[in-house]
């Protein structure tokens, strides 16, 4: 019975059964029913192989014998997978529990060990309950140091022997290692660690190797045991503090509290172990490669190998293979459903997730798996959710309510497993909302947790950790559906870890400490998780005052003050959006300013879809992106949403998506009834994503929590509040109501709410942060103002809108203002942000709510007079001028103080760039403009105390600070303005007839500033200057030495700024020719009179003391700056440099219009006509008979008595001979007795077209009637011819002959004019008035060295001059002694004539241009053009020396288009302006435009600002206005010799200057009638008390102007005045700008130069003389036969030379006859046919007088043909002849 055989070769059997070419399963169902069937001899095998091994293996390790030992384990593993049902029985026992207790030996390989815990665990699984104490005992003692006591391996029983003596009882034999290991294995590090892994990692792969008979039943009951043993005997260890109240349905929702660090032991590291085997079957997120199952890492073994320690000895485990792909993942669904399979099971692992969200942060991979576990269950990235996670039906209770014991299954011994389970599946389900509440209170021991600040590793993973879980919170708060204890929870949870990370008192490093690295985060996450809470559930007042209690505490870190400033503008948003209907990203006056509609402007929007997605540093995908997933069904509904109306936030808030997952099928029983009317179930969290809400930032995870805010949702008014409740009302969850999201009531109730979350925000104890808090605020205010300024306002521009009845709450943070003025100083800056916004909100608030006034006085007083420079900056800033047009109740009291802190500010030259300089001299000058009555009013003394007092001259205080200014001010702006309010002044004082004594001053600072070498600053004098010319008459007449001065001094600056170098520019040329404007302006208004006047102040004329370029410069100043150091000026992108030749010659041409004008107008402007009509309306044919066309036409170039002339450059004359004119009452020549003939001159040039009639005076009325003028009427003479009396060519002395002056004996004093009272004969008046005008005028001097009255040094030799002097005289001598000779000759006496003061009683000469030459020649050579040949010679232009600039005119028709276009052309600078009334309520363009009239006070200001025109009859510029009445039948317009302005009343144009009459309540906006101009506005505001306050607003490329500035208050008397004339300075400016753009006389120089150049008849001398003599051809002697033509006149009938020298021969020296003639030309003479201009006799002494000069014959190629001339070449002598010019090729 004992002998010991070998039966059966063991390797060769096992060898058979383990035959790999054999199927699996039916090897399997073989091996099953072969081992039941043989069982005893198997087992009998097993344990001879066994013990015959272990023998072997004892003696001596042989390789062989391991391969024994392999294959007797091999029949255990089968042994026990196909007899578990005898194993459960207790077949062999004990025979097993010893072999394996020998395998399990401490001292065996860590191998062998680990495949003994693989054995025993299928040995204990299938004995199940039937398992005896000491096999739990082995269980328990499966991982080394968790057994407690000695193990014993068979019963405590007595022995089975008869021997039972105490002494020596029968035991077993002691048990030894199998397989010791060798002496080169290591151990494993954690050995409890390592075999726990095996025994966890064994408990679920032998689960499925056991082969039952009912293997579905079994495998869920085996696990199951194990994992209750397992929480028997190893969790209290591992888990010492393992609650086990902790129950997802009934959550132990007690927050935590800060804990510290936790000892590291070895059990710590078993509890990694067994919570990351817990997380690897729980955790199911979803694949990304394909839809398959997950392939969990880990799944059979959730360790790396690294782990284990012992790799050689795993990798040589393959005897004993893992589980085929099929049994892995049976056997990890059988984990999965066991562990969610019962309540306690999902309690025990909720409650190893809470265990490690305790861990230290040396194990932060198991807190992170647990992170991401929870994570992928809240964002639904799971395939399916676990049991636990659904929703429980109605009838089983989700708190968790125990169920009775009957109904409870105990064992499950009757049914089989899996229904079973099925049927618990619904007792467990808990539900997310104890899933959310559960997992919000665990995961806060991750930022409870004490971490010494030394340790920098270990912080960073704290601080990553918190953020993954902050992240899930944000995700809940913004994509996921809470009740109400939900949300509590989650306020309290974040209220609790607010309190505890962060203290009241912030660390100094910051970064060194977790709250320093999370506040804004933690801040951010609690304020708007508060806000969506509120939004959908009610919060009790107790939990508000505790989140009170909580910031109130902690308002010294920065972070909170940062987080509820971005807050509140976030709110602000959504009051806007909801209260006022206004989107502040999209506001109707900033669509209107971009002429965009809103529908553009969303296209350039940031789309919803547009927040940035990626993957964090971490490697966590971005929250961004959950959007991806979004079932098909949800589309329809998302992109119906698109499509509303949203407020969006500014660009550092990302806009976050909504939620993934959709509800499952209960969803609709977590709605509350009023949201049915929503698209989808999810639309109560979908709304989370649209617009300025928290929502995380993309890659939130790990380190990518940025300070930028989760977003609020923004929901649309349209279908998303869900409908109104039942009861018809519609109220938020915050008011009581069951709505959700945004209603007006919540927005209202939130945004007050958080404004006050801080408490006072004068309790804040750190300076810096207090300003900060206050610098918030005024950002807040300034949003709220500009929602004020966009209510109302129209969006179709048709009609306006009615005053809202919402008003945003300005006033609200008043009371913070004025506690923050009463803190010490060393809050200065938040108290000069609490100033600055008591000023702005003054400014801007509405009337009714400015019930705080007298308080603000008394703070505002002690500001304005106190000693604090910042403190008056930001006073004088913030009320700036419109606190003065304010007109507040009780403001003058504050008069004197803002005079004080103005002048303090100007005093001081810090701080340029910053001090607001301008607003103070603002403020000064609307002081000035105020009643007269000024300083009886009462105001308070500047000085700290309140007293009262009166001030008389504070207008005289005034006029010196900005007299000061004026002078000496550094900054640009501030000097313009306080130019400019000087030149007001002034204006006032003339026009009220005042006279203030400074007044002197102030025109003299205004001429200084004409200096300024900044360009602009001296043009905004000019314009200046340019004002008072409406008043130059009386400034002359009460200050004669100042208008003698703006003359001057205008002409100084001329040369101080003429353009020089290659940095000249259009503002030096816009300069010049403001000056040239300006200066012509005032000659015109001062007249010839006065300009003639001589200056009773000798030398020094006005403020003249030294000479530069001939002309006086003013006077230096020592008191006057001519530059400023802060240059704050804009300058015009549109004046580009441009070359310095140009700029010269522009401003020359300037000067020469003005000179022009001047001459031609000066002393006659306006003439008869008004001054309408400058340019003369008289053409050529004007009274002249028989030429009846009422245009210019070529008639006029056959006409014999007209004739066009170019007499230079820029000048065009046309004579015109005409009968004298009869008018009425006699015209001009009343009394005179003057010829019947008369010349009319007229004249196109720079300044227009003039038209001059001229005639001979024969004697005045006051003339001596003595008897030789009756004996010369009585005379009898001969008959007449019938030809007129010539008159002679020259002008003839009269008889008797004066001899020639003697030399004068002696001279008046230099001083002293010359005059017909002091004459006397040894005096020369022409003499003495050359010294004169050399003393009196030096700038007349040719060299300071020699006086007007000294003769010149002789331009050649003496002999020469005297040479000259006697031809002279003996060329005198021969005319004199010709004279006395033929004076009594027939042909020297005139005809009878009537007297000559009975003109009217002539016959006037009949000028038929179309009668034949032959009719009355005589007549027509001798007296059509006689007069205008006589006023030709006389002007001295028939001379020699005048031939280079005169020339004729080609006639032709072209010519006649070029004068038409001229005289179309202006002739003065003309602006067209527009004037719009705004009557009361209106703001819109339909009603602004359909007034027909306005108030009493506009028409009084049009009546003012310009004369009313009928426009029928209207003859000067019309501006696009229509005479026919479709544009009106009247309008303003106003004129001056240098410009004419009209104003568009009802049609508007494209006006550059638009003048708006506003009396609206509110301000005129350019955009309420949209136009492409407009690029000024100037708007007048009625104010009452004939005050009104304008403001001037330009584009930014337009340059500053003047006369007026922004804000300015202005008297209702000089209004009109100072409007008009900022209106034309601002048209000016705007030009200026303009590309190409020509002024009126550039446009004229141009068509003259066209005339000039292209028209001009280039002849001969002779030629040009002929024409002079008679305009049209005539036959003469010289004429041949039929040569004479009727045509324009361009060819010459007879020869010009010939004619010529007739001409020029005076001398009446007789040739020889020897002279040759041409044969054409004498026998034109022979022809008695011919008349002739001379009678035969004459004829022959004019044929004897022909001039000795050889005649030259002309070439016929040059005669009656146009040249085309390649150039024209300038002579300075006039030619003889025509240069012959080639062709142009």
């Amino acid at each position: 019975m004992f002998t010991k055989r070998n039966l059966v070769d063991v390797k060769k059997s096992t060898a058979k059964l383990q035959d790999p070419k054999k199927d699996i399963t039916s090897t399997s169902r073989r091996q099953k029913g072969l081992f039941e069937a043989n069982f005893s001899h198997i087992y009998h095998v097993l344990y001879d192989s066994f013990v015959q091994t272990e023998a072997n293996l004892r003696q001596r390790v042989h390789k062989a014998h391991k391969e024994e030992l392999e294959c007797t384990l091999w029949i255990l593993d089968h042994v026990l997978c196909l007899l578990p049902e005898l194993i459960h029985r207790r077949w062999q026992l004990h025979s097993l529990g010893r072999l394996l207790a020998k395998l399990l030996h401490p001292g065996n390989t860590v191998k062998l060990r680990r495949q003994g815990v693989r054995y025993f665990l299928m040995w204990y699984q299938a004995l199940n309950e039937n398992a005896p104490d000491y096999v739990h005992d082995m269980f328990a003692a499966l991982v080394p140091g968790f057994q407690s006591k000695a193990v014993q391996t068979s019963q405590a029983a007595g022995s089975v022997f008869h021997d039972t003596s105490a002494q020596n009882p029968v035991t077993g034999p002691e048990l030894l290692p199998v397989l010791p290991p060798s002496s080169g294995e290591k151990p494993p590090d954690h050995p409890s660690k390592f075999y726990l892994e095996t025994l966890l990692e064994y408990m679920v792969h032998t689960v499925v190797k056991l082969e039952w008979q009912d293997k579905g039943a079994y495998h869920h009951r085996c696990f199951n045991f194990l994992l209750e043993k397992f929480k028997v005997y190893y969790l209290p260890k591992i888990c010492p503090g393992f609650c086990h109240e902790t129950s997802l349905y009934k959550p132990n929702l007690e927050l935590p509290s800060l804990r510290r660090l936790e000892t590291e032991t070895e059990f710590v590291h078993c509890r990694v172990t067994l919570i990351m085997w817990v997380t690897s079957y729980m955790h199911q997120a979803k694949r990304i490669s394909d839809g398959g199952p997950p392939s969990m890492q880990g799944t059979h073994s959730p360790y790396p190998q690294s782990q284990f320690g012992h790799e050689e000895d795993v990798q040589h485990d393959s005897s004993h293979p893992s589980l085929d792909s099929d049994d892995e993942e049976l056997a990890t669904q059988i984990v999965r459903d066991v562990l969610c399979g019962t309540r306690d099971n999902v309690d025990f692992v909720h409650e190893l997730y809470r265990q490690a969200f305790l861990l230290n942060f040396t194990h932060v991979v198991a807190i992170r798996k647990i992170i991401a576990v929870y994570k992928d269950l809240i964002q639904s990235n799971a395939n399916e959710l676990p049991p636990y996670a659904l929703e429980p039906p109605e009838d089983v209770s989700r708190g968790g309510e125990e169920l009775a014991p009957e109904s409870r299954p105990g064992r499950l011994r009757n049914d089989s497993y899996l229904g079973a389970i099925h049927k618990e599946n619904l007792l467990v389900r808990a539900g997310m909302q104890n899933l959310f509440q559960l997992f919000m209170t665990h995961a806060a021991n991750v930022f409870l947790l004490e971490i010494n600040s030394h340790i920098p590793r270990m912080l960073e993973e704290q601080t990553d950790t918190c953020k993954r879980v902050l992240n899930i919170y944000r995700y809940m708060v913004m994509n996921t559906r809470m009740d109400n204890n939900t949300w509590e929870q989650l306020l309290l949870v974040l209220l609790q870890i607010t309190s505890l990370v962060l203290g009241e008192t912030p660390p100094k490093k910051k970064a060194s400490t977790l709250g320093g690295k999370l506040a804004p985060a933690i801040f951010q996450t609690l304020i708007v998780t508060w806000i969506k809470a509120n939004l959908n559930v009610m919060i009790s007042r107790e939990l508000w005052d505790r989140f009170l209690h909580v910031l109130t505490s902690l308002t010294s870190w920065e972070e909170l003050l940062k987080e509820w400033a971005k807050t509140m503008e976030t709110l602000t948003r959504v009051l806007a959006r909801h209260v006022y209907d206004l989107d502040l990203t999209d506001l109707p006056l900033d669509r209107l300013n971009e002429h965009k509609s809103k529908r553009g402007r969303r296209g350039v929007s940031r789309p919803e879809n547009s927040a940035p997605s990626g993957v964090s540093e971490a490697g966590h995908p971005a929250v961004s992106r959950q959007d991806s997933s979004l079932p098909d069904g949800h589309a329809p509904s998302k992109r119906a949403r698109l499509g509303l109306p949203r407020s969006y936030s500014e660009t550092n808030l990302t806009l976050k998506r909504r939620a993934t997952y959709v509800r499952h099928q209960n969803s609709k029983h977590r709605r509350s009834k009023s949201l049915d009317a929503l698209p989808s179930p999810d639309a109560e969290s979908s709304d989370r994503t649209r617009s300025p809400s928290p929502a995380p930032s993309s890659g939130l995870e790990s380190n990518s929590i940025k300070d930028s805010p989760i977003q609020l949702d923004m929901l649309a008014s349209e279908g998303q509040h869900g409908g109104p409740e039942p009861s018809g009302e519609s109220r938020g969850v915050v008011c009581g109501g069951a709505v959700r999201g945004w209603l007006p009531d919540v927005a209202v109730i939130l945004w007050r709410r958080m404004l006050g979350a801080l408490g006072d925000v004068n309790r804040v104890a750190e300076p810096q942060l207090h300003a900060q808090a206050f610098e918030y605020l005024v950002r807040l205010s300034e949003t709220l103002i500009r929602i004020q300024r966009n209510q109302g306002v129209s969006t179709d521009n048709a009609s306006t809108p009615q005053a809202p009845e919402l008003v945003p709450p300005l006033t609200l943070v008043l009371p913070w203002c004025f506690g923050a003025l009463m803190l010490p100083d060393t809050f200065e800056a938040g108290k000069l942000n609490a100033l600055r916004l008591l000023c702005t909100i003054t400014v801007n608030c509405d009337a009714r709510h400015r019930t705080y006034l007298p308080q603000f006085y008394r703070f505002l007083h002690s500001a304005l007079t106190g000693t604090s420079k910042p403190v008056l900056n930001t006073c004088l800033k913030y009320l700036g001028p419109r606190f003065l047009s304010l007109q507040l109740p009780g403001s003058s009291l504050l008069l004197l103080d803002l005079v004080h802190a103005c002048n303090t500010i100007l005093n001081s030259v810090e701080n340029l760039e910053n001090s607001p300089r301008t607003e103070a001299v603002s403020i000064l000058a609307n002081l000035l403009c105020l009643p007269d009555d000024l300083s009886s009013f009462s105001v308070l003394q500047p000085e700290g105390d309140i007293r009262v007092m009166t001030c008389p001259d504070i207008k005289e205080h005034v006029v010196s600070i900005l007299l000061r200014a004026g002078r000496r001010e550094p900054k640009g702006k501030a000097r313009c303005i306080a130019l400019s309010a000087l030149g007001v002044f002034v204006y006032r004082e003339l026009n009220d007839h005042t006279f203030h004594s400074k007044v002197p001053d102030a025109v003299s600072v205004l001429l200084l500033a004409l200096k300024f070498n900044n360009k602009i600053i001296a043009q905004l004098a000019s314009n200046i200057l340019f004002l008072l010319c409406d008043h130059a008459p009386l400034l002359w007449k009460q200050y004669p030495r100042l208008g003698n001065a703006v003359i001057h001094t205008l002409c100084s600056a001329l040369f101080l700024h003429a353009p020089l170098g290659s940095t000249a520019c259009e503002n030096d040329k816009a300069l010049g020719t403001t000056l040239l404007l300006c200066l012509g302006e005032w000659c015109m208004r001062l007249e010839p009179g006065r300009l003639l006047e001589v200056s009773e102040y000798g030398e020094n004329r006005g403020a003249v003391n030294d000479n530069r370029g001939g002309l006086s410069q003013p006077s230096v100043d020592d008191d006057f700056d001519p530059n400023i150091l802060s240059d704050d000026l804009e300058r015009s992108p549109a004046l580009s440099p441009s070359k310095t030749d140009q700029c010269q010659q522009a401003i020359a041409l300037c000067a020469k219009t003005v000179l022009v004008h001047l001459v031609t107008h000066l002393g006659h402007f306006p003439m008869a006509i008004g001054a309408a009509r400058l340019s003369s309306l008289v053409v050529e044919h004007d009274d002249v008979p028989n030429l009846p066309s009422d245009d210019l036409s070529a008639s006029i170039f056959s006409a014999p008595n007209i004739q066009l002339f170019i007499l230079s450059r820029n000048v065009i004359a046309s004579l015109i001979e005409l009968p004298a004119l009869d008018l009425p009452g006699g015209g001009v020549t009343a009394g005179l007795s003057t010829a019947d003939k008369q010349v009319r001159v007229l004249l196109r040039d720079l300044s227009g077209k003039s038209s001059w009639d001229a005639s001979i005076l024969y004697r005045t009325p006051d003339s001596k009637k003595d008897e030789d003028f009756e004996a010369y009427t009585s005379v009898n003479t001969p008959k007449s011819t019938s030809g007129s009396y010539v008159q002679p060519e020259s002008l003839m002395v009269g008889s008797p002959l004066h001899t020639l002056p003697q030399r004068a004996m002696r001279h008046r004093p230099p001083n002293v004019l010359p005059e017909v009272s002091n004459a006397a004969p040894d005096l020369d008046q022409l003499d003495d008035l050359l010294q004169y005008l050399g003393h009196t005028s030096p700038e007349c001097l040719e060299s300071l060295s020699r006086k007007l009255n000294e003769p010149a040094a002789p331009p050649m030799s003496m002999e020469l001059e005297q040479e000259a002097i006697a031809s002279v005289i003996s060329q005198r001598n021969v005319e004199v002694d010709e004279n006395r000779s033929t004076q009594h000759l027939d042909s020297m006496l005139g005809l009878p004539t009537t007297r000559p003061n009975s003109r009217s009683e002539a016959k006037s000469p009949c000028f038929d241009s179309t009668s034949s030459p032959q009719a009355s020649i005589g007549n027509v050579q001798k007296n059509d053009f006689q007069q205008c040949r006589l006023l030709f010679s006389q002007l001295g232009l028939a001379g020699w020396e005048r031939r280079h600039q005169l020339h004729l005119l080609n006639k032709t028709e072209r010519l006649l288009r070029e004068l038409r276009n001229l005289d179309n052309q202006s002739c003065r600078e003309t602006h067209k302006f527009a004037v719009i009334y705004v009557a009361p309520g209106q703001e819109d363009k339909n009603s602004i435009l359909s007034n027909q009239g306005g108030s009493v006070a506009y028409e009084q200001f049009l009546a003012a600002l310009a004369w009313e025109i009928e426009l029928e009859g209207h003859t000067g510029f019309l501006g696009g206005l229509q005479r026919q009445g479709s544009t009106g039948l009247t309008a303003p317009y106003i004129a001056t010799s240098f410009l004419e302005a009209i104003f568009h009343t009802r049609h508007l144009g494209n006006d550059e200057v638009h003048i708006v009459w506003s009396e609206h309540g509110r301000d005129y906006r350019r955009d309420i009638i949209p136009t492409e101009f407009c690029d000024i506005l100037i708007t007048i505001y009625p104010l009452g008390s004939n005050l009104n306050r304008v403001t001037v607003n330009c584009k930014a490329d337009v340059p500053h102007f003047g006369v007026l500035f922004d804000e300015a208050i202005v008297e209702s008397g000089i209004l009109a005045g100072l409007v008009r004339a900022t209106a034309i300075c601002g048209s000016r400016a705007k030009r200026v700008t303009y590309q190409l753009y020509q002024q009126y006389y550039e446009e004229r120089a141009r068509s003259l130069e066209t005339v000039v150049t292209k028209h001009k008849n280039s002849t001969t001398y002779e030629d040009f003389i002929s024409k002079v003599y008679s305009p049209v051809a005539m036959p003469g002697p010289f004429c041949p036969s039929g040569s004479s033509s009727g045509g324009t006149g361009d060819g010459t009938a007879c020869n010009p030379s010939m004619l010529a020298a007739a001409l020029l021969d005076s001398h009446g020296h007789s040739h020889k006859g020897t002279q040759r003639a041409d044969q054409k030309f004498r026998a034109s003479a022979n022809d008695a046919s011919r008349g002739v201009w001379f009678t035969g006799q004459d004829a022959q002494n004019m044929e004897s007088s022909i001039s000795p000069r050889p005649l030259k014959r002309l070439s016929t190629n040059l005669k009656n043909s146009k040249k085309s001339l390649k150039h024209e070449m300038s002579v300075e002598s006039p030619p003889e002849s025509p240069l012959q010019m080639t062709r142009k090729k």
